[in-house]
């Protein structure tokens, strides 16, 4: 089944679910956010003045199939984008040209992250491929695989450093079960394996590097010592869990459901902070992405083709984008806030800019 179909089975399915939480449960919704004082703050209001003016930079077209996985470079020079056409493209990201292509997977590729001094790219495949690659950036080359065995790659993160890469890997069988696993990057050695009743969407390492974040489908939030594979804090998220990111200091994680309830946490003690957006209407978020400044959320809804901008501070959607030609199925920010990269179900590449970039 490809992502696309796939795509809208699962919306009718958490739409049931959603509307069912909605009946047998009554939370508040949140008519406001207040930030507490403290560690966990969302930092300076720039960047929002700044995306309220956001312009549309270019749109591309390389993939044949939906562009589900999206990863920039640190230097803001490079763009990855994975496909359910079952390659992985390479771009440069400040005039939209492509690179090349690199070819191994043989189901959709999932799921994407690029290190930290820009010279490694891992990829995940699907369901029926389950591998986890290596890529040199600079030649293309296929470096190494890492693991390849049945079970979609949901999502990777790699450690500050460079070192440690994280992998979630759906297990095996029907049920929701997944594994979350370290990997020494130099190596190739498996270092830790922890096994998770639920499906694990999202993995984000802390800036400092100290702590992991897993959130899981059933709306259930990790927080790892991934160094002992201790747990520091677990975190409830009221509906199944779309995605999670730290901000750029560190101090606040955030994290978004397929219901559109955007939390915002500090990590070092486990407190909700805020929830500044409560959406109770069934509604499927696909992809969203943290801004680095932790106070921008760029959400995109469901098959309606919607890309939103959240205000953290305000709780309000404080701009819509348009000029999409189908479902949004990945989002990025540059590492200066100044980019963000969406992908689409058609194939198609989207790429935006604040007010003030040149």
């Amino acid at each position: 089944m490809s992502r696309r179909s796939s795509s809208y089975a699962v919306f009718v399915v958490l739409t049931v679910i959603t509307v069912l939480s909605v009946i047998l449960t009554n939370v508040p919704r949140s008519l406001s956010v207040s930030l507490s004082s403290g560690n966990a703050t969302l930092i300076a209001a720039t960047p929002t003045q700044q995306w309220q003016d956001a312009k549309l930079l270019r749109n591309i077209k390389g993939h044949t199939d939906a562009v589900g996985a999206i990863a920039i470079s640190q230097d803001g020079q490079l763009l990855a984008t994975g496909s359910d056409d079952q390659t992985i493209k390479l771009w440069n990201l400040n005039t939209g040209q492509p690179l090349r292509t690199l070819s191994g997977h043989s189901d959709q590729v999932t799921a994407l992250a690029i290190s930290p001094d820009g010279e490694l790219l891992v990829s995940g495949g699907g369901i029926e491929d389950g591998s986890i690659k290596l890529w040199n950036l600079k030649t293309g080359e296929l470096i190494k695989t890492l693991q390849k065995k049945e079970g979609m790659i949901p999502s990777l993160a790699i450690n500050p450093d460079g070192q440690i890469l994280a992998s979630g890997r759906r297990g095996e069988g029907l049920g929701f079960v997944s594994e979350i696993t370290l990997w020494n990057l130099e190596t190739g050695e498996q270092l830790l394996q922890f096994e998770i009743e639920n499906l694990t969407l999202s993995l984000a390492f802390s800036p400092n590097g100290e702590l992991l974040a897993s959130g899981s489908e059933d709306g259930t939030i990790h927080l790892w010592n991934w160094q002992s594979g201790e747990i520091q804090h677990i975190l409830q998220h009221p509906q199944s869990l779309r995605s999670l990111a730290f901000n750029q200091d560190g101090n606040v994680l955030v994290s978004e459901s397929f219901a559109e309830t955007i939390n915002v946490w500090n990590p070092e003690t486990g407190e909700l902070v805020s929830t500044p957006v409560e959406n109770l209407k069934p509604v499927f978020v696909n992809a969203l992405a943290l801004h680095p400044s932790g106070n921008i959320l760029a959400s995109a809804l469901g098959p309606y083709g919607r890309l939103g901008l959240w205000n953290l501070e305000s709780g309000e959607l404080m701009k819509m984008l348009e000029g999409f030609s189908g479902s949004i199925f990945s989002l990025g920010f540059s590492h200066d806030g100044q980019i963000l990269v969406s992908g689409s179900n058609d194939g198609a590449i989207t790429i935006w800019k604040t007010g003030n970039r040149e």
